[in-house]
């Protein structure tokens, strides 16, 4: 298979202006070294002049110098406007970029809000429930209805119960329950309180009648 050729990306003006604008960075940037140089040179043909007995050369050296320092001091303030002027520009095209972006994306949410419209969702999902139904339909006449009967619900229930004690364990409220003493099913007979006993013999009046006196 061959290789496919990538296009090379499109040179917009914006781009031309930032390359020229770098390229005269650099070109101050270079400025600065030679001046540099010539200041350093310079400042060693003062000494010497002055080794030499020759102030007036020395003092034209220092004099040639100072200019050389003030044309560098220019050169900084320019370098810091194109500086400026270079990260202004990339800042704003990084700006135009995410306002390209943000447009792009909102009319991608557009085209899918209007795919997933309120009218479409409902229609889809009253088409499953016609779809469900039917399979309902089908299931019950071939006998293959998945309904549980009361019974196996309760099984089911129970078996959820057990599974939550495996792995919760119990809960506080059965705990509670566990400890309380059983209610008793049996059935309690009333107790009937005894009957005082009455005794049935006749009282001995004799002996309970108190002594007559004796008549002579």
């Amino acid at each position: 298979m061959g290789q496919q050729t990538s296009t090379p990306p499109k040179i917009t003006a914006q781009d031309k202006a930032i390359f020229q604008l770098k390229q005269q960075r650099d070109k101050l940037k270079q400025y600065q070294k030679r001046l540099t140089i010539v200041i350093d040179k310079q400042s060693n043909l003062a000494k010497q002049a002055i080794k030499d007995k020759q102030l007036d050369r020395a003092k034209f050296y220092l004099r040639s110098k100072k200019q050389q320092q003030s044309v560098i001091e220019k050169t900084y303030n320019q370098l810091d406007n194109l500086e400026g002027l270079i990260g202004t520009i990339e800042f704003k095209l990084i700006e135009k970029d995410v306002l390209y972006g943000l447009q792009q994306g909102n009319a991608v949410l557009k085209k899918l809000n209007n795919e997933m419209s309120i009218d479409k969702i409902d229609k889809v999902l009253d088409d499953l429930q016609d779809e469900r139904v039917k399979v309902d339909e089908i299931s019950d006449a071939l006998g293959m209805g998945s309904g549980l009967t009361n019974q196996e619900e309760d099984e089911v229930d129970e078996e959820l119960r057990q599974l939550e004690l495996q792995v919760n364990g119990p809960t506080k409220q059965e705990i509670v329950e566990d400890k309380l003493p059983q209610v008793p099913t049996d059935k309690i007979m009333p107790q009937v309180p005894n009957e005082p006993v009455h005794d049935t013999e006749e009282p001995n009046i004799e002996s309970e009648r108190p002594n007559e006196p004796i008549a002579n």
